[in-house]
């Protein structure tokens, strides 16, 4: 069984008042996050996830008796936390012995010909909006962009259940230019309403498109219905009131996914 290598006592950070424990902790905020433009991934395969894809931790927090430490690439920060004091840091109902903090990516939004948006209009729940990150990312989206009342996707909720998305989608704020960005590439732009509206699936995914999600007691706001061109909505079973955010905006984004590969003739063809 791999043993984390001895470590000195007097390296090990066992104070509550350290400054990289302060530190860490000080990113439970929205405040914090946004002026430090960094935020927490929380767990093992979480960190082992995000480094995966080339992204650089600030620093990384191991357990003191976790052996986490040697499975990290070389020139990583790493400090070692007294297993008390780990577990009252991790916000994770059972800590994995591993969490780092990343900077907020800065990824790129494609320049394609038929580019895939999401656009999500005051979500406030953080269950919600990670499942529809995750499901984008998953989807091919090309970019999410959320109103600015929405809740902060780099809140940990919103991380861990996005499941490595915000190191794979670019995320942006949905202001003036973001709108502009919008009306100008995406002549189809779809409202997910449970009102009488288009079957999704009756929906031309295959042009370039925005799908607009609303809150999940409200619906989509002013700010997104005047993007809107079509509204569109998933039949349920009469005994079914209603879906989730998360779960509708998941079903309509990979029917837009299903389209567009079906309108792709398969390499070699």
């Amino acid at each position: 069984m791999n043993r984390p290598a001895p470590v000195p006592a007097d390296d090990i950070i066992r104070a509550a008042a350290n400054p990289t424990i302060a530190f860490v902790r000080s990113l439970r905020r929205r405040d914090r996050r946004a002026a430090e433009r960094a935020f927490v991934v929380d767990g093992r395969l979480a960190v082992a996830d995000a480094l995966a894809t080339g992204a650089t931790p600030r620093l990384v927090l191991i357990r003191e008796d976790d052996a986490g430490a040697a499975a990290l690439p070389a020139g990583i920060r790493v400090r070692r936390v007294a297993a008390k004091l780990f577990d009252r840091l991790s916000e994770v109902d059972t800590p994995q012995g591993v969490l780092a903090v990343f900077p907020v990516p800065e990824l790129p939004i494609r320049d394609v010909t038929t580019p895939l948006y999401l656009v999500l209009d005051r979500l406030r729940d953080p269950g919600n909006l990670g499942t529809l990150l995750r499901a984008a990312a998953g989807a091919g989206v090309d970019a999410a962009i959320l109103t600015a009342d929405s809740v902060d996707p780099y809140n940990p909720k919103v991380v861990r259940a996005a499941m490595g998305a915000h190191f794979r989608l670019p995320l942006r704020i949905l202001d003036d230019a973001a709108r502009a960005v919008i009306v100008a590439r995406c002549p189809l732009r779809v409202v997910a309403t449970g009102q009488a509206a288009t079957p999704y699936d009756a929906i031309n995914w295959r042009q370039p498109a925005a799908l607009i999600i609303g809150s999940e007691t409200a619906g989509v706001g002013a700010a997104g219905l005047a993007l809107g061109t079509v509204t569109a909505a998933i039949p349920l079973a009469a005994s079914v009131e209603s879906l989730n955010a998360g779960v509708a905006g998941a079903v309509m984004l990979f029917e837009a996914a299903r389209q567009r590969r079906a309108a792709t003739p398969p390499a070699g063809a």
